[in-house]
């Protein structure tokens, strides 16, 4: 198995507990102006999107990009957890993305940041 795989993997549970937690956050969110039924309904569509795309080993980046910006229309409370959590998932898919570039071009340094000392875990 090589490493990128295996961080997927180790790395579900975490991305499986985010979303869950934003699923909760948005789906129980009343109605608001700004937040009506069509935004709740559109919002558990794009973590669907985000969940079939994990399992697949796959990042959405217009699903999650799609979802952070519907979060601006919130309440404070809700905006600041449903950010925190979608923060999370962008750590995940970082550390995935660095572990899998790795992998293509051993050696080179990664793009999306500074590379960790060898046997630093990821």
């Amino acid at each position: 198995m090589s490493r990128a795989r295996a961080q997927w993997r180790t790395l579900t549970p975490l991305a499986l507990d985010l979303l869950r937690d934003l699923r909760r956050t948005l789906g129980q969110h009343p109605e608001t102006s700004t937040w009506t039924a069509a935004e709740r309904q559109h919002s558990q569509d794009l973590l669907d999107v985000l969940q079939d795309a994990w399992t697949q080993e796959r990042i959405d980046l217009d699903a999650l990009n799609e979802l952070t910006h519907l979060t601006g229309q919130l309440n404070l409370t809700a905006t600041v957890i449903g950010r925190a959590a979608l923060e999370g998932l962008h750590s995940l898919y970082r550390r995935v993305a660095e572990v899998t570039y790795e992998e293509l071009a051993p050696g080179e340094p990664s793009p999306l940041g500074q590379r960790a000392p060898p046997g630093t875990p990821t």
